[in-house]
């Protein structure tokens, strides 16, 4: 079974001054495709919120219709409507998109990521736009951790389902925040979401020299404040397992890279 390593949305801000994605998963599974985050949906093209238009006019959203999670997996050879499941990290304007262009879909994420974005708490919890849920996705919500991978805490989901999926909860960047594990031919896949920027610069475990310059290009508070507490976790998963998982942030351009050449 392949997995299948998708752009939903490209990001080029002019301030900070980087390129970026929204990056997205096609999980090949004995149940039909599942979709990883979505990124940007056809109405946030067509007839975007005022939420929306602004936050692509502030990130430079190109607005490639070619971009969306429903054209790429047609383009994949797939029916959308077969799509059955969809696993989100969180419900940010740029992750959730998407979801309407799957209705039919059982959207599975962790049950405080609909209370953080129904009840927002902090700034960043604002960051949702109901917009992407009035057409009543067919939650599946999980709220019980199941035991534990690779140090942290797992949730499994789509269980009977291969290959293996869990839940990594990662709070932080919002209180249900969550990474998404896939069990792969080649080890583990692990997309910890917005857990944090790109991670190399200390850990430059893909060879890239240009992304050492990216994950702090928040400061150490901020980015605590902005991703949560997760990264020093995150770079001692690597240290200790990077021979037997993958792991890249939802806005990785250099994972996405290296990941797509050699899919």
């Amino acid at each position: 079974m392949k997995i299948h390593h998708l752009n939903c949305g490209t990001l080029s801000p002019k301030y900070p001054r980087l390129r970026s994605i929204v990056y997205c998963l096609l999980v090949e599974t004995d149940d039909g495709p599942v979709l990883v985050d979505t990124g940007f949906g056809l109405q946030d093209y067509k007839k975007p919120s005022p939420m929306m238009d602004g936050f692509m006019r502030l990130m430079g959203v190109p607005r490639k219709v070619e971009e969306t999670a429903v054209y790429q997996v047609k383009s994949l050879g797939y029916d959308p409507q077969d799509l059955k499941h969809i696993v989100l990290t969180h419900l940010h304007l740029d992750h959730a998109g998407g979801l309407r262009d799957f209705s039919q879909a059982n959207v599975h994420l962790f049950k405080g990521e609909l209370d953080s974005a129904t009840q927002p708490r902090t700034l960043l919890e604002r960051g949702c736009d109901s917009a992407h849920w009035t057409h009543d996705p067919k939650w599946v919500f999980y709220d019980q951790v199941d035991g534990k991978w690779l140090g942290f805490p797992r949730i499994d989901i789509l269980e009977g389902i291969s290959p293996q999926m869990h839940l990594i909860p990662l709070p932080g960047h919002t209180r249900g925040h969550c990474g998404v594990a896939v069990a792969s031919d080649q080890g583990w896949i692990f997309n910890c979401g917005d857990a944090a920027s790109p991670f190399h610069k200390e850990v430059d475990i893909h060879g890239y020299p240009e992304a050492q310059q990216s994950l702090n290009f928040l400061p150490g508070g901020l980015s605590h404040r902005f991703c949560g507490p997760h990264v020093p976790k995150l770079r001692q998963l690597i240290q200790e397992h990077g021979d037997e998982v993958n792991v890249f942030s939802s806005h990785d351009i250099y994972s996405f890279e290296k990941n797509l050449s050699s899919a």
